[in-house]
């Protein structure tokens, strides 16, 4: 699939995740509740994305 982000770009990583933080942000401002619940999705999936990047496997209980 072209156009793909390879896993471990560390500064895409960055900027997706605070894209994610700053679109909910301006929903919240926004206090509209349909654009909060979007935003807030699309954070969650964000961060699962992320998260599943995780060269270490994310943290460890030990």
């Amino acid at each position: 699939m072209s156009g793909v982000v390879p896993a471990g770009d560390e500064d895409v990583d960055l900027r997706l995740g605070q894209h994610a933080i700053q679109l909910l942000q301006a929903a919240r401002d926004a206090g509209e509740p349909t654009l909060i619940a979007q935003a807030e999705a699309m954070a969650m999936a964000v961060g699962f994305v992320l998260a599943g990047r995780l060269t270490d496997g994310g943290t460890k209980t030990e």
